[in-house]
């Protein structure tokens, strides 16, 4: 059973005690397991493929189950299927568990970690991205579970990925689903299980249910192992790439968080301007193009009029403005929210068909349906085409569950809607190879493997004012997911003079990195700061995609600040980020982690390139420690064992 078939792949302690079964499971009705009985199983070098025939009542359910192995990532991916070969319905199905794995009387302390969703809190530390770690050295009768949350969008509460380990040795596991899930752990016998919320669902004669695909990622060595292997399996394995190449961070602007629809062309141009002398390569179009939208961020009434522009901000058409970017030597992008529509608008009038309508102001998108995904797919195509578009800003600000469950309450229209999303998302990058996918959800409300299969970074949250909460994010947000993925901004609003810009920007830099609002507006002297700072960000970039390394815990309290190191996997370069508070010490010392000890490591100050570069023992860096300079909030250094690297 699954036990053997994840040989090649499972580190030998979480054999130990691993019982026999199929990893998966579909429940009843009556609370009781399907059981099932094996047809076929064949199998090449790495998969497996297995046909199952459903017993009793479920004599007409047949299961296709499919399994990846990749040793070089130490992972295997699960696909299963479920066919009702009958005429007359199946029996009532009250739950799908892609992930069922037993462990018999375990004599290890289990160590669980997750992570908060990528909501908006104002305040420091934040909810969001937080890392809940915890050892089980006592296991209780209460499972211990976490969720995608209230409204129906996947990482609204919680991170849809969970670590385990145990003995030495753990895996993440994560489903490849954008919509309602649970994970978990329950008792007495230690069971993982991850599933998908549904009530009385039941498959029609001859209808085939797809589950979403279940990836597990083992590794051996503690869960900071287990996050740097998620992160690798991520970035060079599942996530897509941009012109054939793994994506680097990108550097960005986008209007939005200062201006909001208070814009024209001749605004944007100025910013436009100023971008370029910064050296942003790409350039955001956000809300309020389209017909419609009031003042100020009054963007969603028009949300639906994609083919009819706002004429009065671009009275010769948006193609002058992504002209002058890019003759400005940067590309242009554009925002787009198709999966909501006002009422009142275009794509509502010519197409209610396509929508799910419950009374309310705003109507939800049915991506169940064949011709609405069309329809998507080519209004995005043609201003890709039109504008010579590079960025899209894929929002998502309204929760679906009510609309799920207007038309389906049993929860089965989730998993013909989810098809249809990654269609659409899979047939933009197969016409626009060189197109940069950025989802958003309300900031990081849908973070989740299918749409980090889709998209080439994430906009993490609409939090963007304080630099210490943005900060937090990112590098919480780094325990799982490669730095390309979780963009943040700095803001500048129409109205704002002076602004701190090292530690703005440095508590941005920990990820992908954008520029908001009224840049222009910056002084020569903030510019050429900020215009250094992007630089530097660009020549340790590579580096943020590689093995991340906490070196303080993640704080708890507001008077904590934190250390934090990107090191390559070669291990001859590695960059520290240091943040302090207001009543911290201005010098703090820590040990680093993941370089080689038996190697000299030359240490350079970014901040102050003034600053003398010394050469460094790398068992003393890991032993004694590096003294850092926070004068006065931040820090920022740069290791490595070439002298000539910077």
């Amino acid at each position: 059973m699954l036990k053997n078939w994840l040989k090649p792949v499972i580190p030998q302690p979480l054999l130990e005690g691993l019982t026999e079964s199929l990893g998966w499971q579909i429940i009843g009705a009556d609370g009781v397991p399907v059981d099932w009985e094996l047809l076929k199983e064949e199998r090449d070098e790495m998969s497996w493929d297995i046909k199952l025939k459903g017993k009793g009542i479920w004599n007409g359910i047949t299961a296709e189950m499919k399994i990846l192995l990749n040793p070089q990532f130490h992972s295997a991916v699960i696909n299963i299927s479920l066919e009702n070969t009958a005429k007359f319905s199946s029996p009532p199905i009250s739950a799908i568990q892609p992930l069922s794995l037993h462990w018999s009387n375990p004599n290890h302390p289990i160590y669980l970690r997750y992570m908060g969703g990528g909501l908006t809190y104002g305040f420091y530390p934040s909810p969001a991205f937080k890392e809940h770690t915890f050892q089980l050295l006592n296991f209780a009768s209460e499972p211990m579970m976490i969720e995608s949350g209230p409204d129906g969008r996947s990482s609204n509460k919680y991170l849809p990925f969970l670590a385990f380990a145990m003995n030495g040795a753990g895996l993440i596991s994560a489903m490849e689903w954008s919509a309602q899930w649970y994970m978990g752990l329950t008792y007495p016998f230690v069971s993982l299980i991850a599933g998908i919320p549904v009530s009385g669902l039941v498959l029609d004669g001859k209808e085939t249910l797809i589950l979403p695909p279940l990836h597990l990622i083992f590794f051996t060595g503690d869960l900071d192992e287990g996050s740097n292997a998620f992160r690798r399996y991520l970035y060079k394995f599942h996530c897509p790439t941009l012109n054939g190449n793994p994506p680097l961070p990108p550097v960005s602007y986008d209007h939005w968080f200062g201006i909001h629809c208070d814009y024209d062309e001749e605004l944007l141009k100025r910013q436009a301007d100023r971008c370029a002398e910064l050296g942003v390569e790409y350039f955001v179009l956000d809300a309020g193009w389209y017909a419609g939208c009031g003042p100020g961020g009054e963007f969603s009434r028009g949300v639906g009029n994609w083919l009819r522009i706002d004429e009065k901000k671009f009275p010769s058409g948006i193609e002058s403005l992504a002209e002058y970017v890019r003759s400005k030597g940067m590309k242009f992008g554009m925002w787009f929210e198709v999966e909501r529509a006002h009422r009142e608008s275009d794509i509502v009038r010519e197409h209610p068909d396509w929508f799910i309508d419950i009374g309310e102001e705003y109507l939800h998108l049915n991506l169940a349906k064949k011709e609405a995904q069309d329809g998507i797919i080519e209004i995005i195509s043609q201003w890709v085409r039109k504008l010579d578009l590079k960025w899209i800003r894929y929002d998502y600000n309204i929760g679906p569950k009510p609309f799920w469950e207007h038309i389906d309450e049993t929860g089965k229209i989730q998993f013909k809607y989810m098809q249809g999303l990654y269609r659409v998302l899979d047939e933009l990058m197969k016409r626009h190879p060189d197109l940069l996918i950025e989802c958003c959800a309300s900031g990081g409300r849908r973070i989740d493997l299918g749409t980090l299969k889709r998209a080439h970074t994430i906009w993490i949250s609409d939090h963007t004012e304080d630099p210490h909460i943005c900060r937090f994010m990112q590098s919480g947000g780094n325990r799982f997911l490669p730095a390309n993925l979780l963009n943040s901004a700095v803001p500048n609003y129409l109205s704002s003079k002076e602004r701190k810009m090292t530690i703005d920007f440095l508590s941005r830099m920990v990820g992908a990195f954008s520029i908001d609002g009224d840049v222009a507006s910056w002084s020569e002297e903030q510019s050429a700061e900020v215009k250094n700072l992007i630089k530097i960000y660009k020549r340790i970039r590579h580096l943020l995609v590689q093995d991340f390394h906490p070196l303080t815990p993640q704080p708890c309290n507001p008077d904590e600040g934190e250390v934090i190191s990107f090191v390559s996997e070669d291990k001859e370069e590695c960059v520290i980020f240091a943040f302090r508070m207001p009543n911290e010490p201005m010098k703090r010392r820590v040990e680093l982690r993941g370089i080689l000890p038996h190697m000299d490591y030359y240490v350079r100050d970014l901040l102050n390139p003034g600053k003398p570069i010394n050469l460094v023992k790398g068992d003393a860096l890991m032993r004694e420690g590096l003294e850092l300079d926070l004068t006065p909030d931040c820090a920022l250094y740069y290791l490595s064992i070439k002298v000539g690297d910077f």
